[in-house]
Formats: structure tokens, C-alpha cells, sequence
């Protein structure tokens, strides 16, 4: 034995190596017998510290790991938007189109027979102008009206635009009026030329004992138009039949008494939807009083349903003789000045009104009423004083409204001989610059109204003259006519109304500094109408394109 060599007892005495035998055998988990190793290794310390760090290793980086991501909720990270390219396009200005009412109308032909037919009386002046010159003319090609002069279909403005200047937008505006004196037909009506739309209030008219009112429905565009009629009155909605789906041809005109759908109804509001084709729509009254002719209208389109309404000029020609008409003639329940309302809603309301007098000595009249919803109210204004006012109507609930008022001339003998009525709706407001035309024959009064709580600068300017915008000017206009200058400049104080005469048949352009409402009032030798201001037609807006 050598000296390296261990006696059997310090051999037993050294701890066993393991030789791996003492692991459980795997077949239980895997079903399969544990292979047999041909050779059984021991696993040295060395071996069993490299797997002992291998473990710690892993540990740690799960470790570190970990901390990496529970560290990302807490550190803000960098971020970057990016903008998808995209360009402002502004399309070209397209032509403008606008149509007038046409002439006058009557049930019956000049010898009473075809009663139930249409027919046209005479033909109106139409006066327009174009900020590009050149103004297209045409007229509808077919019409319920049976025509009574060669002429006689209402009349259709297009402007295209300005081949010099194509980015400008185009400016286009047209009035008409006529004179008429045919058996029970006598008086004065004139109409601002409007461009179609799909949704009108129709706010006058009566269909009592000799009192007819005809809705005009005109479809200037290519497409037919299919129109719906609401109609209600003092009592509440007017069901009747043959209100809905009524078609309006491309390039047509429907005519339709609106006594087939609600007779003997004197506080009318007829409220126009229309798809397919855009259209305009108007009302047309005549009044007969017992066997004396009462005076003709044509009544626009007021303005839809809102919490303010106003009326820019409303005007009693002369009440003495006002009064005496009430007092020799029939029927004259509608000769007292009048402001029909309506509240579309299913919420009645309180509504004040304010008559401003154009007599700035005189105090405004301030009154308040209680309104049902559903139900057509006239509320009358007996004795009126002689003289223009401003109406504002103000409420908690949408409404829509106009005002009647009558005019007549005491002759030399005590009778009346002339008597015509007017009725006034209410203008939308005038955010930009506008163009409009005055229409020929009576004199004409431009009604500017100020809603705000600071002054406003306008300025009317003619046809063709240039103008950099309204600048300071006196509470007084210039000395100088409209007729001896082109401009002309206003300041109208806070809460007041403008009132101008301006040139029959010109065309002015109405620059201003902030919001304003606008109409314009025709009176003279008996004989009135009036017609509110519309905004300019919309031109092209610019366009934001993605790729």
C-alpha cells in the first residue's frame, strides 16, 4: 500500500459522490422510461457552481428586466405628430342665379269665366345689375298661369363670373314692381328677385269672403322639385288634402289657390319644404271689399323661426284716412295695422314687442302678449299715428311674424279714392357687404336697422363706384343727394334705424361695419308694398384637399 492509497475505514468514512441516481426519474411526467446512460458522470463542483451562477445570471436579468419595464411606466417617453400634407384649394366663383315672382295674378279671366284657372294681369318692370356686367335673361318655360300678355313668366338673373377677374365673387341683385288697375285688381306691388332655396315661411294673406291668396312655386333648376305645404292658422294645423308631394317641373312654375286647402282662414302661414329641385315661393294677395277694390301684395319668404325678429320699416301712410276707409267701406276688419306671429314650436311663449317710430321726439311702444304654440295670432294695433317704424320682436321661443298695414287717399270730396295695403316681413341679418336693387315706380326708402350696442358706419354706394369701406362720418348724412355723389356715408347709433330715400330702379351697394337688417318701403298717392333685403348669395369656399 502506498502512501496515496486509504484504508478500507477512511474510505467509508468520506461522504458519498452523488452520481445523479438520486434524482426522480421523468417517466411519470412523460410516460416514457428513462434512458439508460451507458456511463454514469459525476457532476463536479466546478459543474455544479458553473450552473449555480447560470441560475443567479438568469435571475438577475429577469430582475433587471422587470425594472426596465415597471421603469417605462414611469418615464416620459419622447414623442412626434406628424401632419398629413394637404392644400387650400379655392374653387372658382360660380354664376349666381336668381328669379323674380313674374307678374301679378288672378283667378278667372277678364270676363269672370274659369274660375278655377290662373291667369296673369299685365307684366312687371324688373330692374337688376351684375358686379360683372353681363346679366343672362330667361324665363320659365312652363307655368300653371295662363297667359295674359305675350310675356308674362316670372324671370330668371344669371351672372357668371367676371372672365377678366375669375376669383371674384360675383355680385348679382334684381327687384321688380307693377302698377295694376284691372276691374277688381288695383294697386301696387313690388318684389325683391331671390335666389331658390328648400325651406320658406310664407308669413300673410287671408282666404275670407273677398280675399284671395295664391302660393307661386318656381323651379328654376333642371331637376323636378317635390314640395310639401304646411299650413296653419288661427285655429291651429290645416289638414287638407293634396298638401304633400306636389311636383314642381324643372324650369315650372306651380300656382295653387290656397283656398282649395284652407278656406275662409284669416290668419294664414303656410311653411314650404322642397326636395330635388330648389325652389322660390311667394305669396300673392288681392282684397275686394264689398264691390271697391282693396289694393294687391307680394309677399316673400320672412325670416325662418328665431328668438329676435325684425321688421327694418313698417309704414302707416295717413290713419285719418285710414279711419275713414274703416268707417265707409265693407269688411275692414284688416284695414287696422296688424303683427301676425306663429310659434312653430309645442312650447307657448311671452313675446315683447318695441315699435320704434322714425320721429325720433316720439317714444317707442313697448306692449307684451301671451302666444300659444300651434296657433296662428294677429295682434292688432289700433290707431297707429301716421308715420314709419322699426319692429322688434323678441321671445323664449322660435318665431316667425310680418305686419300688415293699409294706406288710402281721402279725394277732394270726402271719399276714399285710392286704398292699398303692404306687408311687411321680417329681413335676415346682413353680416357682409351687400348689393341689392331698388325697384322702380313709388317712391323708395331704404331701412337700415342697428341691433347692437355700439354705432355702426355704412356707406351706399352706386353701381360701378370703387370703395375701400365705411369710415367715420357725423350722426348726419352728407348734404349731397345719392343723385350728386356716388356714396354716401350713415352712422347709425346703437339700437336705432336708418332711414334713406334712394333712387328707383339703381342698384347701391350697402357697405357696413358690423350686423344690420334691411328692407325697403314703397309709398305714394295711396299705393305700397314692401320688400326685406336678403343676404348676398353664397359664393365658392375654399377647400381644405388631403392626398
Amino acid at each position: 500500500m502506498s502512501d496515496n492509497e486509504l484504508t478500507p475505514d477512511e474510505a467509508a468514512a468520506l461522504p458519498v459522490e452523488p452520481t445523479g441516481a438520486e434524482f426522480d426519474d421523468d417517466h411519470e411526467l412523460t410516460g416514457a422510461p428513462e434512458p439508460e446512460s451507458s456511463t454514469r458522470r459525476p457532476v463536479s463542483a466546478k459543474a455544479a457552481a458553473a450552473i449555480g451562477a447560470r441560475v443567479v445570471g438568469g435571475v438577475l436579468g429577469i430582475g433587471i428586466a422587470a425594472a426596465a419595464v415597471l421603469g417605462s411606466t414611469f418615464v416620459e417617453l419622447p414623442s412626434s405628430t406628424a401632419t398629413p400634407p394637404s392644400e387650400l384649394v379655392v374653387p372658382v366663383p360660380t354664376a349666381q342665379q336668381l328669379t323674380c315672382p313674374g307678374p301679378l295674378l288672378r283667378l278667372s279671366d277678364e270676363s269672370g269665366a274659369a274660375a278655377s284657372t290662373v291667369f296673369t294681369l299685365g307684366q312687371a318692370v324688373t330692374r337688376f345689375s351684375s358686379s360683372t356686367g353681363a346679366v343672362e335673361q330667361s324665363r320659365i318655360s312652363a307655368s300653371d298661369a295662363q297667359p295674359g300678355e305675350s310675356v308674362a313668366e316670372p324671370l330668371v338673373l344669371s351672372a357668371a363670373p367676371d372672365a377678366q377677374s375669375p376669383d371674384l365673387d360675383v355680385l348679382l341683385s334684381g327687384a321688380q314692381s307693377q302698377s295694376v288697375a284691372v276691374g277688381d285688381y288695383v294697386g301696387f306691388a313690388s318684389a325683391a328677385c331671390r335666389a331658390v332655396g328648400g325651406d320658406s315661411w310664407l308669413v300673410g294673406g287671408a282666404t275670407t269672403t273677398g280675399r284671395t291668396t295664391l302660393i307661386s312655386l318656381t323651379n328654376p333648376t333642371e331637376v323636378a322639385s317635390t314640395v310639401d305645404l304646411e299650413i296653419f292658422d288661427e285655429r291651429g294645423v290645416v289638414s287638407a288634402a293634396g298638401t304633400g308631394g306636389i311636383v314642381v317641373p324643372p324650369n315650372g312654375q306651380r300656382v295653387l289657390s290656397l283656398a282649395g286647402f284652407a278656406p275662409g282662414i284669416s290668419s294664414p302661414v303656410v311653411h314650404v319644404t322642397s326636395s330635388g329641385g330648389q325652389i322660390t315661393a311667394e305669396l300673392q294677395q288681392s282684397i275686394v271689399r264689398g264691390l271697391d277694390a282693396g289694393g294687391v301684395e307680394i309677399i316673400g319668404a320672412t325670416q325662418p323661426p328665431a328668438r329676435s325678429v325684425f321688421l327694418p320699416g313698417m309704414v302707416v301712410t295717413n290713419l285719418e284716412a285710414i279711419q275713414a276707409l274703416r268707417g265707409t267701406a265693407a269688411q275692414t276688419d284688416d284695414v287696422i295695422t296688424a303683427i301676425r306671429v306663429f310659434v312653430p314650436g309645442e312650447e307657448s311663449t311671452t313675446i315683447s314687442f318695441t315699435l320704434t317710430p322714425a320721429d325720433t321726439e316720439r317714444d317707442p311702444i313697448r306692449f307684451t302678449r301671451d302666444v300659444s304654440a300651434g296657433v296662428v295670432t294677429d295682434i292688432p294695433i289700433e290707431e297707429l299715428e301716421t308715420g314709419a317704424y322699426s319692429v322688434q320682436i323678441e321671445s323664449d321661443e322660435p318665431v316667425v311674424a310680418a305686419a300688415r298695414t293699409t294706406s288710402a287717399v281721402i279725394a277732394s270730396g270726402g271719399g276714399i279714392s285710392a286704398t292699398d295695403f303692404a306687408w311687411f316681413t321680417a329681413s335676415p341679418a346682413l353680416t357682409e357687404d351687400t348689393q341689392f336693387t331698388v325697384a322702380s315706380g313709388l317712391d323708395a326708402v331704404l331701412n337700415v336697422v342697428n341691433p347692437g350696442d355700439t354705432d355702426v358706419v355704412v356707406s351706399l354706394v352706386a353701381a360701378g363706384a370703387a370703395a375701400d369701406g365705411p369710415a367715420d362720418a357725423d350722426a348726419s348724412a352728407s348734404d349731397e343727394s345719392a343723385d350728386d355723389q356716388t356714396a354716401n356715408e350713415y352712422t347709425i347709433e346703437a339700437g336705432a334705424t336708418l332711414r334713406v330715400p334712394v333712387p328707383n330702379g339703381e342698384t347701391l351697394t350697402l357697405v357696413h361695419s358690423s350686423r344690420v337688417f334691411v328692407s325697403v318701403t314703397q309709398a305714394g298717392e295711396g299705393f305700397m308694398s314692401a320688400y326685406s333685403i336678403d343676404p348676398q348669395t353664397p359664393g365658392s369656399s375654399p377647400l381644405t384637399v388631403f392626398p
